[in-house]
């Protein structure tokens, strides 16, 4: 028998910010470049989880 190391991928989402652009794409690319584009974590979570990273952005027109 083996002993297998078994790892999650752990999802979540975070508010980046609202910024006037000109489309979803141009929006998200201004999000990309801010200051708010990182990954925090409590010291509990952070013992729990390895490089977290943002992977993938959306966007949504404000009204």
């Amino acid at each position: 028998m083996k002993q297998y190391s078994v790892f999650g991928t752990v999802t979540a989402s975070k508010f980046m910010g609202r910024f006037w652009a000109n489309s979803k794409e141009e929006a998200i690319a201004m999000a990309e470049k801010s200051e708010n584009n990182f990954v925090s974590l409590c010291h509990q979570c952070n013992d729990q989880c390895e490089d977290p990273e943002i992977h993938e952005m959306t966007a949504e027109e404000v009204t």
